[in-house]
């Protein structure tokens, strides 16, 4: 049994650029102190960057400068340390305050694609950090996404949940609009902006199906954002949401990416965003819900601009599928055990690839290993009987280049005398 959603490319579009980024380096260290400290870290920073970039990097000018000399010619000390040179892609400042390590590498890199128009892993630039539903009758979201305050339903978004450690994979398309030209530019919400909409999807095909068969009459709620000008890139949910119904094929009528999100223009800077959106699909006594916002859209899209999302609505709604659907498109793993020894599985996959389940115990001792199987880019809920003893038992899926784990306790099997 396999449920999934948001089927689309891979982010496969255009031809890789063969043009390098020409990245420069301002740092205020004196020459006869740490000179080889810094060049070894910014020979990192720079290797580390042209592996997620398409045409790669290469460090171009490293500058020793005195201490306070940042920025040289106006702008700021970090993201334009020197406006004078233009024969640059990128450039950085380290003041003399800064430490030599990740966390302001990857300051670095974010400086340098939010120059390009792309938003970082944590879809920063299009959300809010808390959303609130108002309780009302034709809200109700599942109780596994949100919880109840005094007035509201409140939930706290999946991108906020994010490790701060990498970047969007829509990065990559929006570099291929805009590729390295030996010209350095500046931070821009504008180009944030323009890049947002040219990578949301021109052409939407969205349907639901139930066990196989299309889902006529199924019901699509969407709670668009409205802009908040409490704070820059801010949304807010309220009110009712937008409804849409199936049509005998079970399509909903949704034909553009920008219409999914607000049907007009796609605000985005200052006074807000309305870049993000909640969604549920209802169909008899079924029903699946998520977020989804411009970036999530933007790496569903294949080479022509469409994007196909498909909902499929085998059997209940256990919760690890719904926790791996939250999680959607970014890997994960969840498990569920009960007491008639049912193991429920949540897989979230970004790939379309083979993975391998292996079972073990607390001491890392193989109870099971199963056959590779296939699985293509979205959610995917899996049943088993594997007979586990009462205990706790690491659940592995291993793929060609990473491994997801979960930790799971199996209760005592029904009419069976727990242990002691």
């Amino acid at each position: 049994m396999s449920r999934y959603f948001g089927w689309g490319a891979l982010l496969c579009a255009g031809a890789a650029s063969a043009a390098s980024w020409n990245v420069g380096i301002w740092a205020e260290r004196t020459p006869d102190r740490d000179t080889a400290r810094v060049r070894a870290w910014a020979d990192s920073l720079v290797r580390d960057f042209s592996g997620r970039v398409d045409g790669g990097a290469r460090l171009g000018k490293l500058v020793f400068v005195p201490s306070g000399a940042l920025p040289l010619a106006g702008g700021e000390a970090h993201f334009h340390p020197d406006l004078r040179d233009t024969a640059l892609d990128a450039a950085w400042g380290l003041p003399a305050s800064d430490s030599l390590d990740a966390r302001s590498a990857r300051a670095a890199e974010r400086a340098w694609l939010s120059i390009r128009g792309c938003p970082d892993e944590r879809n920063f630039a299009v959300g809010w950090d808390l959303f609130r539903l108002p309780d009302d009758p034709s809200n109700k979201p599942d109780s596994i996404f949100w919880r109840r305050d005094a007035h509201h339903y409140v939930r706290f978004p999946t991108w906020s949940e994010v490790p701060d450690s990498g970047l969007d994979p829509a990065c990559v398309r929006a570099l291929r609009l805009d590729p390295p030209r030996g010209r350095l530019k500046l931070f821009s919400v504008d180009t944030l902006r323009r890049r947002l909409g040219q990578l949301v999807p021109r052409r939407l095909e969205v349907s639901v199906t139930d066990q196989g068969r299309p889902a006529p009459g199924a019901i699509l709620e969407i709670w668009r954002a409205k802009p908040d000008a409490r704070r820059s890139f801010a949304a807010r949910l309220e009110g009712r949401p937008d409804a849409w119904i199936s049509d005998t094929t079970g399509t909903f009528p949704l034909r553009t990416g920008l219409e999914w999100l607000t049907g007009d223009t796609l605000a985005f800077g200052a006074a807000g965003s309305n870049a993000v959106s909640y969604w549920r699909v209802k169909y008899r006594r079924k029903q699946v819900e998520g977020w989804m916002d411009a970036t999530d859209l933007a790496r569903l899209a294949d080479d022509s601009g469409l994007a196909r999302i498909r909902w499929e609505l085998p059997g209940g709604s256990s919760g690890p599928w719904k926790e791996a659907s939250e999680k959607w498109p970014h890997g994960w793993l969840a498990a569920q055990a009960d007491s008639s020894g049912i193991l429920v599985l949540g897989i979230s996959a970004p790939e379309e690839t083979d993975y391998v389940l292996r079972i073990v115990d607390a001491r890392g001792r193989e109870f099971l290993r199963a056959r590779p199987v296939h699985l293509v880019r979205g959610v995917h809920e899996r049943i088993l009987s594997p007979g586990l003893p009462e205990g706790w038992w690491d659940i592995r899926l291993d793929g060609p280049s990473e491994r997801w784990q979960v930790r799971v306790r199996q209760p005592p099997r029904k009419g069976s005398t727990p242990r002691p």
